[in-house]
């Protein structure tokens, strides 16, 4: 995916860990954009790709001007009523403000990066932290010690999808929420960005059913049909997975059901999307039983002719569709069935 950088910069939020209240948190900014060179390209790329694969969680930004400061600064800049330096001054500050009542957050580098990338304007925040390394000294050949950018633990970071966000497009923010105890520690990011999650329990749903079917259409290994009988054994072990996790189910669980033989491969597949073709899909939803029981129900209407059947009657061809005729129809009618429609059928000529 390549990405276009509009511009960046970063500033350092200075704290210890273990300590917290005013003043525990120093800002150092930095007073201009990055140079957009080789260097910076490199970092972006890399962190744009650990971030697809890191991000969980899908939302919004908080609509209350007062207590969600930091989409009222991003407003004022894409609307360019504020530059970018002062508008990520703004949020460093936010940021600073919540770290100081986290007593076990400790302190990094924030990077701001509005990029494009597949026709879509986007501003990522990354918290960076630095771990200690091994250079070579060109001239002397002796080992130095030096610190890295560490994106192998990208736990702090947002993304907004400003082409979504103008037009109300939800969800058009990601995020990183990580196990229970990480996402305590990193709770102060995502209120200082005003994060809200996207709970819509039809809208995961409905993405989780389409990601699998896509999924299976997609597998090379399967003829065409090997894929219809896929289909239908992977539709059933969905309708249980979700039937026995009403309250809440694991994306891996989802994926265990939809490819037993490798979860991972159906993971990918819903990560690695192209921007504006992804599912928007959170770790962990509470699945919608009016979309979900449509795994084992067909239902239709064709006028005032309303069909409602269960899956199981197709796979036994009591329902059936005649392609020559262009009808459906349903084989072994009850007798009262049969009854009333000769009694209101139309008398032949």
């Amino acid at each position: 995916m390549p990405v276009e950088i509009v511009e960046a910069t970063i500033h350092r939020l200075d704290k210890a860990v273990q300590t917290r209240g005013a003043g525990s948190v120093a800002v150092q900014p930095r007073e201009e954009t990055l140079p957009l060179d080789p260097v910076l390209q490199r970092l972006c790329e890399s962190l744009v790709l650990m971030y697809a694969r890191a991000a969980n969680s899908n939302g919004t930004l908080g609509v209350d001007p007062t207590a969600h400061r930091f989409p009222v600064h991003l407003g004022a800049y894409v609307d360019e009523q504020l530059e970018f330096i002062p508008f990520t001054r703004h949020a460093a500050s936010l940021v600073a403000m919540q770290m100081e009542d986290s007593f076990l957050a400790s302190g990094g580098y924030a990077l701001f990066l509005r990029y494009r990338s597949d026709a879509h304007d986007f501003m990522l925040v990354a918290m960076l932290k630095l771990k200690p390394g091994a250079g070579i000294d060109a001239g002397t050949l002796s080992l130095t010690e030096t610190l890295n950018i560490d994106l192998a633990h990208l736990n702090e970071a947002a993304r907004v999808n400003i082409t979504r966000w103008k037009t109300n497009q939800q969800p058009y923010l990601t995020f990183i929420k990580g196990a229970t105890r990480q996402a305590e520690v990193s709770e102060y990011f995502r209120d200082a960005l005003a994060c809200t999650s996207f709970t819509d329990s039809k809208h995961h749903t409905e993405a989780v059913l389409r990601a699998a079917h896509d999924f299976v259409n997609a597998r090379e290994d399967l003829t065409v049909e090997q894929k219809r009988e896929e289909m239908a054994v992977m539709r059933q072990r969905l309708f249980a997975c979700f039937d026995n996790n009403r309250e809440e189910v694991p994306l891996a669980t989802i994926a265990a059901n939809v490819n037993p033989g490798s979860p991972g491969d159906f993971l990918e597949h819903v990560r690695n999307r192209p921007e504006g073709q992804g599912y928007d899909l959170d770790d962990r939803f509470k699945p919608h039983r009016a979309t979900y029981v449509l795994l084992k129900r067909v239902r239709g209407k064709m006028g005032t002719v309303s069909l409602s059947f269960d899956v199981a009657d197709v796979q036994a061809e009591r329902v059936l569709y005649d392609s020559g005729a262009d009808a459906i129809v349903l084989k072994s009618p009850t007798e009262a069935l049969k009854r009333s429609i000769q009694e209101h059928a139309p008398i032949a000529d």
